[in-house]
């Protein structure tokens, strides 16, 4: 009966679309696992990324506007969603795999610090200096988070193709054309450091088209409704070539992409779409995103949070290591959270404090990292 579901699943994936990636062949996870009877390895996969902790993590993840009260404003969560749905669509249309396109949309944006691109900038500079070669890209750190950083260390233990997916879905980067590298192989996601590179599969091409079509015209509705902008400073051949709604946005965009990329093994935008798209990324850069004024703040509480615990870790290797952490926890209680972290990830001694530290704050959410600043540098009261 379990291998008779696994066959209709077989036999559903082979009406898909020449370009589809197939579930039977998949080139395998880091470790082996046993089949499942009635998930293929896709689904399985998106389950995994579904019920993980990082996931979770997202709905307090800045998208553009830090730690919202408004619920109407969207978080990372609510994006990695949006960009779900709309590569589900268009994958629909074109024959690709729903599981696969699922997976890596939901997966796409694990490795997000708190305060969003913000956060990343922040990160990335008090990295270097400590290391002259570390950096820090949300992309790169989405592969370590789903390979090392869930799971008490040993990760979700994904396929190749949504991990690939995952590290090549580059949101910040705009092409009319997005086609596949077919010869790429696992060997070459372990020795990935940095944004370059497209995906092996055309849906994890698609995902990291739905990623754009997705957060451009939801950030701009958040800007409209955090009153940062509004409607009649939109330019005038957006409005009358991509609307001026994120709705209206999105329809305009998704139509063109599948009726561009049907029966190809790429995935297009006319170029009148691409030229309309790239302008808005365009507006948005300049009235919102480099307008939010969020980087010295974020900076600094990134900044000050590393310093503070590569100190605190420094202090915890001596000879009193146990008593010094009571200590701190004592002071501050978020820092019992942080050596647990530690502890349940299992570093070996190779590893540099600066790279426990980069790998704590990365996970943390915007809430979560004002706590354990408030903690750490705030003055309370005694009595």
């Amino acid at each position: 009966m379990e291998k008779s579901f696994r066959k209709l699943l077989l036999k559903a994936e082979e009406q898909l679309s020449p370009f589809a990636a197939r579930s039977d062949r998949s080139l395998g996870r880091l470790r082996k696992m046993e089949r499942d009877p009635f998930r293929l390895e896709f689904a399985r996969d998106e389950n995994r990324i579904l019920h993980s902790p990082p996931f979770r993590r997202l709905k307090h993840k800045t998208q553009v506007f830090m730690a919202p009260n408004n619920d109407h404003i969207c978080t990372r969560m609510e994006h990695v969603l949006h960009v779900s749905s709309v590569a589900m669509v268009m994958g629909s249309c074109l024959g690709l795999n729903l599981d696969l396109i699922s997976a890596i949309a939901k997966g796409h944006d694990l490795g997000h610090a708190p305060f969003g691109h913000a956060g990343e900038f922040a990160l990335d500079k008090v990295l270097k200096g400590y290391a002259k070669e570390a950096s820090f890209m949300h992309e790169i750190h989405g592969l370590r988070v789903v390979d090392c950083l869930t799971n008490y260390g040993h990760g979700l233990n994904l396929t190749f193709e949504v991990r690939d997916g995952i590290v090549s879905h580059c949101g910040e980067s705009f092409e009319q054309e997005i086609r596949p590298d077919r010869n790429k192989g696992p060997a070459q996601l372990k020795i990935k450091k940095d944004r370059a590179g497209y995906p092996a599969t055309l849906e994890g091409c698609l995902v990291r088209m739905a990623d754009k079509v997705a957060y451009l015209g939801r950030d701009l509705e958040d800007a409209f409704e955090a009153k940062v902008i509004n409607r009649n400073e939109l330019p005038a051949e957006i409005k009358e070539g991509l609307g001026d709604s994120n709705g209206k946005i999105i329809g305009r965009l998704v139509n063109d992409i599948v009726m561009n990329s049907v029966e190809r093994d790429a995935i297009c935008l006319s170029k009148e779409a691409f030229l309309l798209m790239r302008r808005l990324k365009e507006f948005n850069y300049e009235h919102i995103y480099h307008a939010m004024n969020y980087a010295d703040r974020t900076g600094y509480i990134i900044e000050s949070l590393f310093n503070e615990l590569i100190d605190i870790l420094i202090r915890s290797h001596g000879g009193r290591e146990k008593r010094e952490k009571e200590r701190l926890i004592r002071n501050a209680a978020t820092l019992g959270v942080f050596f647990d972290f530690i502890k349940n990830i299992n570093y070996t001694n190779e590893t540099e404090d600066y790279e426990i530290v980069r790998d704590y704050i990365a996970g943390m959410t915007d809430n979560f990292a004002l706590r354990t600043f408030n903690e750490l540098f705030m003055p309370r009261s005694v009595v």
